[in-house]
């Protein structure tokens, strides 16, 4: 063997104990909540193609069941990041001095939500000015659905006031809708396009026509600021992993050849009945540089504000923080679909 030869065997060997010692570092632990709809798509995505071990995490998903409940476990540290829907819980941890704060875009026009009527009903209620006197469903009380529900019936002259309010979780629709426990319901996919396959509803109203300013946020990614702050790299490397997932997301979203994959992930996470029908259903959109309309959030939180849910609006900065998804979108660099004939709006 030649000295050159040696000299490079002897680096190798060196290097080996370095190599071994960077994949046997152990990962950082993060608590994620998340609620059983589309939008795990993109986390499990991020979990199972390693785009969170790359970035040192293991990534520990909670399920939750969809209540407002997650701003404790968030303020508390119990969850350091939460997906969900923007909530009036959500400001008004904001209001009480809480270290909960939105990163990222989830989920936003087109969402894919539908005002569903019961099958039953088609016939009764054909405008939103009959819907008074009727119950509505919604799946966890001053939620996002409950903005959703009255941006619709606002259209026909209807207040929540004028209709009876019950509180059904996602897992229960079926049901509901079955013992007619509710008249509507505003419904995300895969229950939307589900349960009037199943017969016992119809779309009835498209809430993508209806809420404005567009985007609509329908959903975020909210996170500990007092965790971030102690540990910015980590909180970096989430984020950016978060929106790799959330870019495979839309490639499945636009049609791409990785849709039936994603569509088998999320049918594993308990969405869809089975990966052939969710393939077929709108999918909610989101950003694919993670950036979440202010506009849209100040609406929803006057809104809430106007309900008396809340006391007062909050400044957007203390709503709003943008600095991880501009640098996790700067990072990954411009996006385009892997189905570029796709003409489909949103996931751009």
């Amino acid at each position: 063997m030649g000295v050159l030869q040696k000299i490079a065997l002897a680096s190798l060997l060196a290097a080996l104990p370095l190599a071994a010692q960077a994949q046997d570092k152990p990962l950082t632990k993060i608590k994620v909540g998340l609620t059983r709809t589309m939008i795990v798509g993109a986390t499990n995505t991020a979990i199972e193609k390693g785009y969170f071990k790359e970035a040192g995490l293991d990534v520990d998903v909670n399920y939750l069941d969809g209540s407002a409940s997650f701003v404790v476990l968030l303020a508390r540290n119990e969850l350091q990041i939460v997906e969900g829907g923007v909530s009036a819980s959500f400001f008004n941890g904001v209001k009480q001095g809480l270290p909960v704060r939105i990163a990222m875009d989830n989920v936003s026009t087109p969402i894919g939500h539908w005002m569903v009527l019961r099958a039953d009903l088609k016939d009764k209620i054909k405008t939103i000015a009959d819907f008074k006197g009727h119950i509505l469903g919604i799946n966890a009380p001053t939620s996002i659905s409950l903005y959703e529900a009255a941006k619709v019936l606002a259209t026909g002259g209807v207040s929540l006031k004028d209709v009876t309010v019950k509180t059904v979780g996602f897992p229960q629709m079926v049901a509901a809708f079955e013992t007619k426990a509710v008249d509507a319901f505003p419904m995300p996919s895969p229950w939307s396009t589900e349960i009037p396959a199943m017969g016992l509803g119809v779309q009835w109203v498209n809430i993508d026509d209806v809420v404005t300013p567009k985007p609509f946020v329908l959903s975020v990614v909210m996170y500990n600021t007092e965790w971030a702050a102690q540990n910015p790299k980590v909180a970096q490397g989430f984020f950016t992993a978060l929106l790799r997932g959330g870019r495979d997301y839309c490639d499945a979203y636009h049609g791409g050849p990785n849709r039936s994959e994603i569509a088998d992930r999320i049918v594993r996470s308990g969405v869809g009945r089975d990966v052939k029908a969710l393939e077929t259903y709108n999918w909610g959109a989101r950003s694919v540089d993670g950036k979440a309309n202010a506009a849209s959030l100040d609406d929803i939180q006057k809104w809430y504000v106007e309900q008396g849910a809340l006391p007062e609006v909050q400044p957007m900065d203390k709503v709003l923080d943008t600095a991880f998804a501009e640098t996790a979108a700067r990072t990954l660099g411009p996006f385009t679909p892997a189905n570029k004939d796709s003409r489909k709006p949103g996931c751009r």
